[in-house]
């Protein structure tokens, strides 16, 4: 089955990125699926392109496909979704390196996804640019 992976261009994304490919390679013809959504439609032909090509850059031209939806607002309920139409048997997701109260009160939209995931979902930590 497909791992699914939150597409971000930060350094949590990236590290969400690598995870999920490793995960993916672990399984017998396991797709790698990247999930993204647009909060207007504006995204546009352009910005997938580059998605596509940053990707592809990082884990070549074959393996994965790239799934988009435009939300109306709720962000990670189009997460969910897109997720669940995957068929991904997981999901993984970057998070920030925090301080003791952030680790304690994730960002919601972290909690929302734990949540309400169809599937289990891996949280990785992301590196900090300065180390």
């Amino acid at each position: 089955m497909p791992v699914a992976v939150v597409h971000a261009d930060t350094p949590e994304g990236h590290a969400a990125l690598t995870t999920a490919a490793r995960e993916a390679a672990h399984g017998d013809g396991t797709t790698l699926v990247l999930v993204a959504v647009d909060d207007d439609g504006a995204a546009g032909q352009r910005e997938l392109d580059s998605i596509r090509a940053d990707v592809a850059a990082a884990l070549g031209a074959d393996g994965w496909e790239l799934r988009t939806a435009v939300h109306d607002g709720d962000p990670v309920a189009a997460l969910v979704d897109l997720v669940e139409r995957s068929g991904a048997d997981r999901l993984v997701v970057g998070s920030r390196d925090r301080n003791a109260l952030g680790k304690f009160l994730l960002e919601r939209r972290l909690q929302r996804l734990l949540l309400e995931a169809p599937v289990p979902v891996l949280v990785v930590k992301g590196t900090d640019s300065d180390e």
